[in-house]
């Protein structure tokens, strides 16, 4: 399927109503965003809360949580690629660490595809950040307990990650975050992304809901364990980030700084992730398989006081990041309905959909409902529970509405199936975009199974 990534801009007005439903409903104080293409990001927006703090700007920085990993894993491969370690090295060779539990120790490749036989850890993990090095040190001195053999089972392990990071501090001689800003931040240009209150950024304060009521969360100093989520990051400086790695599937990809057979190597499916079909770790990455687009690649970041989710397609090189400030508020949910938003207005099928002539002419009626709406038009081809769901008027409300947030014209032209990202279910259905000036709006009808039909469903939405 083609992609055509000029039309991304026109997915912002859907994204920011995402963004205002997430603080309306009360999911996070703030929800900040930013939309990327191949040729950077496109469009960022923020919404806030005002009475609980200020409402963030594109440029306000957040923790991104273990989004952090995939800045782990890069800089791991920085040092595969200069030969000073392999993926296969066991991590005894590298780290004196008791390894307790298993017959042998987890290699570092297995550590970063979380395949390393670390029980789950988070809650735990994500409030050891600040640890000293040599605190640290005496802990996996004493002993790393596995619960599976290495290599064997997928389990999610941050303490696996944390563990990383003092491996890039012995083969570097340098602490973890001045490592990460050597070999990629200050080479990529990011410098609204970083470890501590220095970033060049303001920074949005972390909350938790207490009764019902945001409280702001304590801040934690970077330390031992900031490999595995420290990173803070404005939501342009974390699509700059995931945009230079969705570089790596392009024909002319550079190999600065890391090359792009190591990007890519971080977004190919490792280990499976039990009981999620088409899902695999990958080095510091999710790897999942969509039905309609194919692979995309994310990243979830939950923390005390915040949580983020990037996510691209690298087909495409499409993507998005959420940034939210509210404990682990689940931003995943937003980024993966603002990336099916952004990848359906965006697909060119390479062939129209096999339609009833019932269902392509009512798709020609709505198409002049949307441009000027004509009660007498939607009558003539609508079963009747089509008023009885909602009034005629309603719906010219809501589609007058969504008129002006996409700037459709009245005299707009009508474009083939084939560019208006249409998708069937069978010969009664039809979901397409109808595109205009400042936005999308994304069509969906369904006709009744009998021998006239008639339209009985008539969905229409930001796209």
């Amino acid at each position: 399927m083609a992609y055509r990534t000029d039309r991304a801009l026109l997915s912002a007005p859907a994204v920011d109503d995402l963004a205002t439903a997430r603080v309306r409903d009360g999911k996070a104080p703030a929800t900040s965003w930013a939309l990327f293409g191949p040729e950077g990001v496109v469009a960022t927006g923020a919404r806030g809360d005002a009475d609980v703090a200020p409402v963030p700007d594109a440029r306000t920085a957040f923790r991104v949580a273990s989004c952090t990993k995939s800045l782990t894993a890069a800089t791991l491969l920085t040092f595969v690629e200069e030969g000073a370690v392999a993926l296969e090295t066991p991590l005894t060779d590298v780290l004196d660490a008791a390894v307790l539990g298993a017959s042998r120790a987890p290699t570092l490749g297995e550590l970063a595809s979380m395949a390393g036989g670390i029980p789950i850890d988070d809650p735990w993990a994500d409030r050891q950040e600040s640890m000293t090095a040599a605190a640290f040190d005496r802990m996996i001195g004493d002993g790393i307990r596995l619960a599976y053999e290495p290599g064997t089972t997928y389990e999610y392990s941050s303490f696996a990650y944390a563990i990383l990071g003092r491996v890039l501090e012995r083969l570097g001689g340098r602490p973890y975050p001045a490592l990460v800003r050597e070999r990629l931040l200050d080479p990529l240009g990011l410098t609204a992304l970083g470890f501590d209150r220095g970033v060049d950024a303001p920074i949005a304060a972390g909350y938790a809901k207490v009764q019902d009521e945001w409280v702001e969360q304590p801040w934690a100093e970077p330390g031992a364990f900031s490999a595995l989520g420290g990173v803070i990051a404005s939501p342009t400086s974390l699509a700059t980030w995931t945009g230079w790695l969705a570089s790596a599937w392009r024909e002319d990809a550079t190999d600065d700084v890391l090359d792009a057979a190591g990007r890519r190597s971080m977004q190919e499916p490792r280990t499976r992730v039990p009981g999620s079909a088409g899902h695999h770790y990958g080095l510091g990455l999710v790897v999942e398989e969509d039905p309609r687009h194919g692979r995309v690649i994310s990243h979830s970041g939950g923390y005390p006081g915040y949580g983020a989710h990037m996510r691209w397609h690298p087909a495409s090189g499409l993507g998005v990041v959420v940034l939210e400030n509210a404990r682990y508020s689940g931003a995943t949910v937003p980024a993966t309905q603002a990336l099916a938003l952004l990848l359906d207005g965006a697909a060119d099928p390479e062939a129209e959909p096999a339609l009833w002539p019932e269902t392509a002419a009512a798709r020609e009626v709505v198409e002049g409902l949307l441009r000027s709406w004509d009660d007498g038009a939607l009558a003539a081809i609508a079963a009747d529970n089509v008023s009885l769901d909602e009034a005629f008027a309603l719906r010219a409300a809501h589609a007058a509405r969504l008129r002006d947030r996409a700037g459709l014209a009245a005299d707009a032209a009508v474009p083939p199936l084939t560019a208006a990202a249409a998708r069937s279910e069978s010969f009664a259905h039809l979901v397409w975009t109808v595109r205009g000036a400042t936005g999308a709006i994304r069509c969906e009808i369904r006709m009744t199974p009998v021998r006239t039909p008639l339209l009985q469903t008539l969905s229409l939405r930001l796209a």
